[in-house]
């Protein structure tokens, strides 16, 4: 059995992915109220923590990536009135981009694992 660099490199991405779910689990494990209380005027986040609160560790993730998802993009969730747009610009730089980063390089990771896995 030899081993190719497309191989390599799926399987890279694979740990690159996980690692970035690990990494969002603790966040959300350790900082969800914290991050969920600077965006506490967002209907989006309430409504995602009012929707996933009963879900568990599940549950929490969701509610970190979704915060994660709204801070990637967060212009389109401005302009359809889910955020106020002076808490976006109020979150901590550092959580901000630590959050956009793992949510990007776990989507972007897993979309050239799935990619990959076809050949």
């Amino acid at each position: 059995m030899t081993i190719t660099l497309v191989d390599l490199v799926g399987l890279g991405c694979f740990v690159l992915a996980v690692l970035s779910l690990l990494v969002l689990v603790y966040l959300s494990y350790r900082h969800l109220e914290l991050i969920e209380s600077m965006l506490s005027n967002s209907s989006f986040v309430m409504g995602n923590k009012n929707l996933y609160s009963r879900a568990g560790l599940i549950g929490r993730v969701m509610r970190i990536c979704t915060v994660s998802i709204l801070l990637t993009m967060p212009k389109i969730f401005v302009y359809r009135g889910l955020v106020d747009s002076r808490e976006v610009d109020s979150f901590p730089v550092a959580m901000r981009c630590l959050l956009v980063v793992l949510w990007n390089l776990m989507v972007i990771s897993f979309l050239i694992f799935v990619c990959m896995s076809e050949y």
